[in-house]
Formats: structure tokens, C-alpha cells, sequence
């Protein structure tokens, strides 16, 4: 049983709900295509910090009913831009302002636990940039229509898509889509490799992604996973300093119950049980924050 209960947040905009270690996010404003408003961002910052910090989650599927005329269509603009940013602060001396988006997008990408999403829809702007680009594993269906349109509307792309999408695609892929705003569907030459599997049927997006979803969930180690995701995004720009890193990560997870599990598991022909939690690495992670982690010298 997750320790959390999903149904008494108070979330409107959204529906939680766990099926064995996986929670699974419904977009629920289908009356107005899921149109991303300030109720979005409040329920999506709060429940993906729910689910990080509950060990019964393992999993986090996000996806839109399955009778939405879309998954995302994007920005509510009916009272403008300036509802989509947080109030001007002074900071040091600085005034400064977070896009709503991008708080999302960080909300997601900060949850140590594996994040999919399940794109069964179309879905314009921060319908991708801040729902879609930050989670592990995307599946799609075929026919969605996919836009990145900020330059056609006058502004720059947002939630931390500039940083996101060039390091996922690469920058000749991200300038493509971002300067010209075409609609562009998931098998688009310009979106090679952003996801995990594309699907003809409508119907059949969720379903695949759910039976992934419940496979990583009974057969991961949440250690592990959230090791490797850090690896994978707040490593080290060089092979020498990211061999250090990687090795001592190893070690730190080889003095866990987990890794005895999985070769016990492995050695027995067994599926795993894994049990340890996140938390117990908080001696070693955020390494990027608290531990400098420098490569001996070598010797030549």
C-alpha cells in the first residue's frame, strides 16, 4: 500500500492513482484540451514530490484520458503571458521570475524515482517542454501533432526546454524545431531517438507504456535507478573525471542490500526483491552539490 493517500490532495487538475509501484498521473481537464493553467503546475509540483519521497512508488506514468481531444494543447493564454511566470522577487540585488513551466519541468526531472510519460494525444508547447521532455522514457502514439511554436508567438522556448531538448536531440535538431515552429508528429526525422516507442493505435499508447511501466517497477532497484539517472545527467564533461564518478558509485551501491539481491536473484534464477530506498544514499547524493569528487593524478 503507497504511504501517501493520492485521493485526499486536493489535486483538480490532475488523478493519481498506484497499480503495483507504479503512480499513474491522469491529465484530467479534457474540457479544455488539458491546457496547461496554474492548477497544473501547483498539482504536478506536488504530487511528483509525493512520489519521490514514497518508497511505494517506484514508477510514474503520466498520460491524458483516453477520450481527450488532446494530451496538452499547450499554454491557457485567455488572460495573457504574464499568468504563466511567478511574481517578480529581488534576490542579491536581482529581480528575477520562474516560468511555470519550468518549475514542472524541474518538479519531474528532480524525482529520483523512473518517470515515463504516455503521449496519447497532441500536444503543443510546454505540452512538451515541460510534460514531456524531462521524464526517463516517452512512449507516443503516431498521429500526434507535436509543435514547439514560441518564435510564431513572439517569446523564447521555455521550461527548460533551451537546456533540455539540445542535450536530448542535440543543437542542429533543437534549432530546427525551435526556429521554425513546424508540426512535426513523433516519427519526424527531427524527433529520432526522443522516444522510447511510437504506436499506431491511439488506444495501445497506455497499455505498452503501463506493462513497461509495471515491469521496471517489479524488476529495478530505486538505488540503482536513481544512481544512474544522476550519472546520466549531473556527470562530468571528461571520461577521466566520469570514471572516477562512475566507480564510486558502484562502490556505494555494491554496500547496499540490493546489489546482494540482485546477484543472489541472478545466481538463483529468481526474480529480485529489491527493498532498499533513495534515502539511503543521502550520504553520497547530491555528490554534484556536496562531494568533490577529483581524479588522482596520473602517473606517466
Amino acid at each position: 500500500m503507497p504511504s501517501v493517500d493520492y485521493t485526499q490532495q486536493g489535486f483538480t487538475s490532475i488523478r493519481v492513482n498506484i497499480d503495483k509501484g507504479v503512480a499513474i498521473v491522469t491529465l484530467c481537464r479534457s474540457n479544455q484540451r488539458n491546457t496547461f493553467v496554474e492548477a497544473t503546475v501547483a498539482d504536478i509540483v506536488k504530487a511528483y514530490d509525493l512520489f519521490d519521497r514514497d518508497d511505494c512508488v517506484r514508477v510514474v506514468l503520466m498520460t491524458a484520458e483516453q477520450d481527450s481531444p488532446a494530451f496538452c494543447a499547450g499554454a491557457e493564454l485567455s488572460k495573457g503571458w504574464g499568468s504563466l511566470f511567478t511574481p517578480e522577487v529581488e534576490e542579491e540585488g536581482d529581480t528575477f521570475h520562474r516560468d511555470s513551466g519550468g518549475i514542472v519541468t524541474l518538479a519531474i526531472f528532480r524525482c529520483r524515482k523512473i518517470t515515463m510519460v504516455a503521449v496519447n494525444g497532441h500536444a503543443v508547447g510546454v505540452g512538451i517542454t515541460g510534460l514531456q521532455l524531462p521524464c526517463d522514457i516517452r512512449f507516443a502514439w503516431a498521429g500526434t501533432k507535436l509543435a514547439f511554436p514560441f518564435v510564431r508567438r513572439g517569446i523564447a522556448p521555455e521550461a527548460a526546454s533551451s537546456y533540455l531538448l539540445p542535450k536530448l536531440l542535440g543543437n542542429s535538431r533543437a534549432l530546427s524545431l525551435f526556429l521554425t515552429g513546424a508540426t512535426v508528429t513523433p516519427d519526424s526525422p527531427l524527433l529520432s531517438g526522443l522516444y522510447h516507442t511510437i504506436l499506431p493505435n491511439r488506444e495501445d499508447v497506455f497499455p505498452a507504456a503501463l506493462a513497461l511501466a509495471k515491469d521496471l517497477a517489479e524488476n529495478t532497484s530505486m538505488t540503482a535507478v536513481a544512481v544512474s539517472k544522476a550519472l546520466v545527467w549531473r556527470g562530468y564533461d571528461n571520461i577521466e573525471e566520469q570514471h572516477v564518478l562512475d566507480s564510486r558509485a558502484i562502490r556505494v551501491l555494491a554496500t547496499g542490500g540490493d546489489a546482494n539481491e540482485g546477484a543472489t536473484a541472478f545466481m538463483q534464477r529468481r526474480p529480485p526483491k529489491f527493498s532498499d530506498a533513495p534515502g539511503s544514499l543521502k550520504q553520497w547524493m547530491p555528490w554534484w552539490r556536496e562531494v568533490a569528487v577529483v581524479p588522482r593524478k596520473a602517473k606517466l
